[in-house]
């Protein structure tokens, strides 16, 4: 265990390496779909925030990867450039803002922040899982 400034209790939280290990995971799923994951920094100091109440896990950001592939992989690719939605884990209640940009390349999806709050309110698409 570490101590996790943010919580200010004993909790495992995330690591720059974990997060890492997180977005090659992702990179690999959308990877046939020429999208590549990206977290900003705002992501990673907001995954072990205080507000989310209990700390968001390396298995849920996988979960939260992997069945957002599964259900909306085909519909994220198709969004376009400047896209922006919202991925809510109905489960776990976590919410992660993204945009979609085109480097040229492939698609960069970039998740913007990430928090675990229940009945999220946003403008932007909602993709449920």
């Amino acid at each position: 265990m570490r101590f996790n400034t943010y919580l200010n209790e004993k909790d495992d939280i995330l690591t720059q390496q974990e997060l890492d290990a997180v977005e090659k995971y992702a990179d690999a799923l959308f990877s046939k779909l020429n999208i590549d994951i990206e977290f900003t920094r705002h992501f990673i100091e907001r995954v072990n925030d205080i507000r989310n109440k209990k700390q968001i896990s390396k298995s849920e950001l996988i979960r939260l990867f992997k069945q957002t592939h599964k259900k909306y992989g085909k519909k994220i690719e198709k969004l376009g450039d400047d896209a922006e939605a919202v991925i809510t884990d109905m489960t776990t209640d976590i919410n992660m803002p993204f945009v979609l940009n085109w480097d040229g390349k492939e698609f960069d999806l970039i998740s913007k922040t990430i928090m675990r709050k229940k009945n999220f309110k946003t403008s932007n698409l909602k993709l449920e899982i």
